[in-house]
């Protein structure tokens, strides 16, 4: 018998996401050589755990980041996230990244490509200056890392728009892994996706390239060759320029890219007042979120599972029932599923099996009207629905119609008081 155990974890960070997780493989016992049973032969030790983050912000304040980093770093024991993925590049959900990558740090850093242009007005938009330290991220998110986080991270993970096909959808995984020898240590995935020339990738000359490298649209990340995480970036969300600011931009590139600090400085005062002139203040530009699905390869059975519950740090729990066999998580940060188009994109990039096997579905936006659609809830089928949002905050979130719409669907409140998780183990 081989067994997958995973954990689906989010933390109460109010309005904002943070959601974190692990993967742990449990191989099959080796066959005996020459038909030999060896006495006192005990099932091999565990393959893992990969563990993974899916955004790390807040609005709601900043030290209910820390504190679910520091509660997350327990947990890690000395070891570096696998796999840190930021959504979008919006504040509520990455300005925790910078500090969990200082206190725990991460293999792999894994952001959704959009140029330049695009970055620029999504920093703007937030209100941002020249001078603000984290305006870098938005000029140059690998230097920004760099310069912020030092070894906190070995690579930058650039997910192209997801056009096409998505990667094919397999019956069985590709083969189980060879359980280690004694003494050694796990062989965990690395060096996802394919080398690129930041510069190339950029358009200027860039920086660091060895840390930079590209995840192509029909690829996924996999995990001990039985479980894979497949990120989408929605192709479509291109922004109306009518008076030709990516050209504005692209004047002003070298600057930007190769420039020294004043250089950098003049070019993005320059930069925001035409974005300001164009667009005008409080102008809305996020259109851009990585969702990203993670699930089992193959045909498993869901043998048990336990969710938990956490108000005020007390914890509640309960069993779910065993024929509950899907245990995959779909993670959407604030994509926009705002009519069943966009969802029909989405699943057809996946794989509509894979769609079908989502137990803990995090719903979009925070139960934003705007990001939502009449009847998605029945259309995404999960076990559990997340709203990760802070009720008391001026945004309101969730909007009441779309909490309706979830009700059904075991809809699960994350705020400042309140957190979740889920065990699931697979067998086969």
């Amino acid at each position: 018998m081989t067994e997958i155990r995973a954990i689906h974890r989010f933390f109460p960070v109010g309005q904002g996401l943070f959601a974190a997780g692990s993967v742990e493989f449990w191989p099959p016992q080796p066959k005996p050589r020459r038909n030999i049973n060896l006495p006192g032969q005990t099932k091999p030790a565990p393959i893992g755990p990969y563990r993974w983050v899916y955004d790390c912000g807040s609005s709601s304040g900043k030290h209910l980041v820390t504190n679910a980093i520091t509660d997350l770093k327990r947990t890690c024991n000395g070891d570096k996230i696998d796999l840190l993925t930021l959504s979008h590049f919006h504040n509520d959900h990455i300005n925790g990244a910078v500090e969990l990558l200082n206190k725990i740090g991460a293999k792999t850093v894994m952001l959704p490509w959009a140029p330049l242009w695009r970055r620029l007005m999504i920093g703007f938009e937030q209100g941002l200056q020249a001078s603000d330290p984290e305006m870098l991220f938005y000029v140059d998110p690998v230097q920004y890392f760099v310069q912020e986080a030092g070894d906190g991270f070995e690579q930058v993970l650039f997910v192209l728009p997801s056009e096409g096909e998505g990667p094919p959808f397999l019956t069985d995984p590709t083969a189980f892994p060879e359980p280690p020898e004694d003494g050694d240590e796990p062989d965990k995935p690395s060096g996802h996706g394919q080398p690129v020339s930041y510069g190339d990738l950029e358009g200027a000359y860039g920086h660091l390239d060895h840390r930079v490298r590209i995840l192509r649209p029909g690829e996924a990340i996999a995990v001990y060759r039985v479980w894979e995480f497949l990120p989408y970036n929605d192709p479509v969300t291109e922004q109306d320029d009518p008076f030709d600011f990516v050209g504005k931009v692209d004047s002003y590139r070298g600057a930007l890219l190769n420039g020294n600090e004043d250089e950098r400085q003049n070019a993005l005062d320059d930069l925001r007042a035409l974005f300001e002139a164009i667009f005008g203040y409080g102008a809305k530009m996020n259109n851009v979120s990585l969702m990203l699905y993670g699930g089992a390869v193959g045909n498993w059975t869901g043998r048990r599972g336990r969710i938990y519950f956490y108000r005020n740090h007390v914890r509640n729990s309960r069993f779910y029932e065993a024929h509950e066999t899907r245990g995959a998580i779909l993670l959407t940060g604030d994509g926009n599923l705002k009519d069943p188009e966009k969802w029909e994109s989405l699943t057809t990039y996946l794989d509509v099996r894979r769609a079908m096997r989502t137990s803990v579905f995090q719903v979009p936006h925070h139960g934003a009207r705007a990001n939502w659609h009449d009847g998605l809830a029945a259309l995404a089928s999960p076990m559990t629905s997340i709203f990760s949002s802070d009720p008391r905050h001026s945004y309101g979130h969730p909007h009441a119609e779309v909490l309706r719409d979830f009700w059904p669907f075991g809809a699960v409140q994350v705020d400042q008081q309140a957190g979740f998780s889920v065990r699931i183990h697979l067998e086969r």
